[in-house]
């Protein structure tokens, strides 16, 4: 299937007007010199107009959308969406002040994250982010778009299906922190169930990584030193089913500090 560009928010007011098929074409010019050595006049000649990939559309419409604004498209391909599955597009909202990003907040579905009360020494907020949570496949929005994006792809004779939708949960929120070349991203995102998986799971083993479980206030936390990215530690709130993430490269000790913060039992 071709990848999602998630950037996964909230009320759709119409993401173009594009409910069914969508086709974008790319046209160029050529130049080509009538007569160089005479000094003549150079004409441009255009060349016929070549077709879009469906990726080229894809991403066209991307560009396209507002923050707040998803849509939900399917390929008519066997080739290029070999599991025959709808997929989404959706841009999130960027706050560049912190009583921004907590208007907003207050009035959507997200998973809870604040400003620690106090941050680790030089560090200031950077910019805030919310990102839309696409139906999950088991729900009954995502069987009515699959349902419709189908259908219209059954009676058309294009590759590419789509649909505007309004979505009213946030699937993740991230606050970034800097401290001058430093800087720490703390992601919430809610817990969703995991597709089972047949048979007896293996453990995986990376050798790029290593992890050590730490306790704070009472929480078990695991930190993972990633050689060749951003370390980064981790925890869950069970009780309201959101997991924390606070990554940055080389700043363990602002890491861990960042987190003695935040983490509650």
């Amino acid at each position: 299937m071709l990848g999602t560009k998630l950037k996964t928010v909230i009320s759709l007011v119409a993401v173009m007007s594009i409910a069914g098929a969508v086709s974008a074409y790319a046209s160029t010019s050529s130049v080509l010199p009538k007569d160089l050595n005479k000094g003549g006049a150079v004409a441009l000649i255009k060349a016929d107009p070549k077709p879009a990939t469906v990726q080229d559309q894809i991403d066209k419409l991307y560009a396209s959308l507002k923050p707040g604004q998803v849509i939900a498209y399917y390929v008519k391909d066997p080739k290029l969406n070999p599991s025959d599955r709808i997929s989404f597009a959706g841009r999130g909202f960027v706050f560049q002040k912190y009583n921004d990003y907590l208007a907003k907040i207050k009035n959507i579905n997200a998973p809870s994250l604040a400003k620690p009360v106090s941050l680790p020494k030089g560090y200031t907020f950077k910019a805030g982010f919310l990102y839309p949570q696409n139906p999950d496949p088991t729900s009954a929005l995502y069987e009515k778009l699959d349902k419709e994006l189908k259908e219209q792809a059954a009676q058309g004779k294009n590759i590419l299906y789509t649909k505007p939708l309004e979505v009213v949960e946030e699937s993740s929120a991230v606050l970034t922190f800097v401290k001058n070349k430093v800087e720490v991203s703390v992601v919430a995102s809610f817990v969703k169930p995991s597709d089972p998986i047949g048979g007896t799971p293996v453990p995986g083993s990376n050798p790029d990584q290593k992890t050590e479980t730490l306790g704070i206030n009472g929480v078990e936390c695991t930190y993972t030193t990633e050689l060749n990215g951003r370390d980064h530690l981790d925890w869950t709130d069970s009780a309201n089913q959101v997991h924390y993430s606070i990554s940055a490269k080389n700043a363990k000790m602002d890491v861990i500090n960042f987190a003695k913060s935040m983490v509650k039992k």
